[in-house]
């Protein structure tokens, strides 16, 4: 097999050698000519990459209410699966969920995501949040002591009884008056409605101090499953689940089914109906969107790995309480799920892809024709230099013919040599080889012909 003329190496050593200052030196004549519309495309496009924002830049911080709450065990769950993303996020205790909403609206906070319970808030309070859906429900537990009570109206029977109503401006309190004022109109703050935190609300109704507690939270807290499991204290149902459901939307029925507390002991002895809440994940609107998947992702698996003792047939996270508005980001995984890209990619990258595809695509769209655009630009600049040196050339050869003077054709010899040595120096794409050195032979024939005719006239 006959030896190959050069190989790559040959040729990359050569083009480096010779060719790559010549293409250099062409790109920059040629950028330095393009240079007052070069300058504004750069500046679009790194506004446009401080639009898109393709990396999460701010840290993220969860208001998860108090220590030992169900919400406490979800704020756990979603930072070690953050993690597991190389995200990061920060877990901020607060008095209650309210006081995480109020820090979650306020700019000077730093928390910039917060559970908040349906029925106590609205967007038209905080237009500058979106919701991304409920991850859990909070049931509405009403402890109490003694003999079992079977009351339509669990509410109207308290009334003038002493009973923990939770502390002031938290969920539980903000429920319980709600609920409290749709039975029983115009009752308002009485003396016998004890606003105490759960922790002091549960140690007075053990003490005897209490007649009875209403508490919003979720079946995991450490309050509610120590009074779930102290035999002294009964579990009140309401048998009119149903009709509350109906006048206030945001609540609906669970059951606490017979002997699931302890299967030994029978307890409850019944099944217990219960009304619940909804637990929903707020943001602010201005939250990356990596972050906001990563939320839905951590809810969604929250949901699919984690026991869960109510299960009401819904699916979490969900968008069921439709009192803010839905993030575009939460819109788009209840309507198609988790895009395939996130079981791939890294969770930022995926989220880019994802919330910027129509851009990716608009942006590919508008880069093919300028791609090949630059391709025929980089063939437009070997040809701009043949082609005008060719047409020196034929400048030169006119002048040629009209030379009768030894002086002018002298001059002429003289343009016609650093002509020749201008081609040698040019780059030319190797498609217009053949021209380069059309050209070459076409300088040096007329430069033959000039000296012979400089010679003529020297005789």
């Amino acid at each position: 097999m006959p030896k190959k003329f050069f190989t790559v190496a040959d040729f990359l050593r050569w083009y480096t050698r010779y060719d790559l200052k010549r293409e250099v030196h062409a790109w920059v004549r040629t950028l330095r000519y393009y240079l007052p519309i070069l300058v504004p495309a750069v500046i679009i496009a790194i506004s446009a990459l401080i639009y898109i924002k393709p990396f999460p830049d701010q840290q993220t911080f969860l208001a998860i209410g108090q220590a030992g709450s169900g919400t406490d065990r979800i704020g756990k769950e979603f930072t070690n699966y953050f993690k597991g993303r190389g995200l990061t996020l920060t877990i901020e205790n607060t008095s209650g969920l309210e006081a995480g909403l109020q820090g979650l609206n306020d700019t000077a906070s730093n928390i910039n995501a917060s559970f908040v319970t349906s029925g106590t808030a609205t967007g038209k309070d905080f237009p500058n949040l979106f919701s991304l859906g409920s991850v859990q429900i909070a049931p509405l537990w009403l402890f109490y002591r003694g003999e079992t009570i079977n009351a339509d109206d669990p509410f109207e029977y308290y009334l003038n009884k002493k009973i923990g109503v939770g502390a002031d401006g938290t969920v539980t309190n903000k429920i319980f008056t709600r609920i409290m004022e749709l039975t029983n109109p115009g009752t308002g703050n009485r003396p016998n409605f004890q606003k105490l935190t759960h922790i002091d609300a549960a140690k007075q109704l053990r003490d005897g101090k209490l007649d009875a507690i209403f508490i919003v939270n979720s079946y995991d807290s450490e309050i509610v499953q120590s009074l779930l499991n102290d035999p002294s204290i009964k579990l009140m149902s309401f048998p009119l689940a149903d009709a509350y459901v109906r006048k206030l939307p945001f609540l609906q029925k669970v059951v606490v089914p017979k002997a699931s507390i302890n299967i030994d002991a029978i307890r409850p002895a019944t099944d217990i109906t219960l009304l619940a809440s909804s637990v929903n994940l707020l943001v602010q609107k201005d939250v990356h969107p990596a972050i906001q998947w990563a939320f839905l992702l951590a809810s969604e698996d929250f949901y699919l790995t984690k026991d869960h003792f109510f299960n009401n047939g819904q699916k979490y996270p969900n968008y069921k309480d439709k009192t803010f508005p839905l993030s575009p980001i939460a819109n788009r995984f209840y309507t198609s799920g988790q895009p395939e890209l996130f079981n791939y990619l890294p969770i930022w990258l995926a989220a880019l892809l994802e919330n910027m595809w129509f851009i990716i695509l608009a942006v590919f769209l508008v880069m093919l024709p300028i791609i090949y655009k630059v391709t025929g630009l980089r063939s437009f600049i070997s040809q701009k230099f043949l082609w005008e040196h060719f047409w020196i050339l034929r400048f030169l050869e006119d002048e040629l013919k009209g030379a009768t003077t030894k002086q002018s054709i002298a001059t002429i010899v003289s343009r016609l040599e650093i002509l020749d040595s201008a081609v040698s120096s040019t780059w030319v794409e190797d498609k217009d080889m053949r021209h380069y050195y059309n050209l070459s032979r076409c300088i040096g024939s007329t430069l033959s012909e000039a000296k012979k005719k400089l010679a003529q006239q020297s005789e």
